[in-house]
């Protein structure tokens, strides 16, 4: 079982990004685990998603985020579809509380089709973050492409990211 550490709103610190016109900020290691995993997953010929896990920010340009890591656990998942499985949010859960931080992100693969927000996708990042800042990561292995995006007004947007050594 997950630990509730608050419920209560907290406030986002605000801290001056590492570079500007950029909005996510993901370290290589994990990074290389989004990728890695969604080779596995091409290589079997399914879907992938996971979590990225870091912290939220704001300076004078709006929020943005760093990512630390990545987590995910069981998917049910085929070709053009994929979601946690029934019974894996108690390890999904511990996952999360073994990397810590804050989900501000979710990534998923889309072996063959290109790097872009489905319906199904902006209606999942939707579920997730509701009005709140996240991030989407899209990773098409048949090609090694990568984008970031965000959603606004129930459409994807752009959004620039850094890899970096550390964040």
């Amino acid at each position: 079982m997950p630990k509730v550490v608050s419920s209560e709103p907290t406030e986002t610190e605000y801290r001056k990004r590492p570079a500007r016109g950029a909005s996510l900020f993901v370290s290589e290691t994990s990074l290389e685990h989004m990728i890695d995993h969604a080779d596995r997953g091409f290589g079997d010929g399914v879907e992938i998603m996971g979590l990225m896990m870091g912290t939220v920010y704001r300076d004078d340009l709006g929020y943005y985020a760093m990512v630390m890591d990545a987590v995910t656990s069981e998917l049910d998942s085929d070709e053009v579809s994929v979601r946690f499985g029934r019974d894996s949010f108690e390890e999904l859960f511990k996952n999360i509380d073994k990397v810590g931080g804050k989900v501000v992100g979710w990534y998923h693969s889309h072996p063959g089709f290109g790097c872009y927000l489905s319906d199904t996708d902006i209606r999942t990042h939707k579920g997730i973050f509701g009005n709140d800042p996240g991030f989407a990561i899209v990773i098409d292995p048949s090609d090694a492409t990568i984008k970031a995006f965000t959603v606004e007004n129930e459409e994807q947007k752009d959004a620039v990211m850094v890899i970096m050594d550390a964040v």
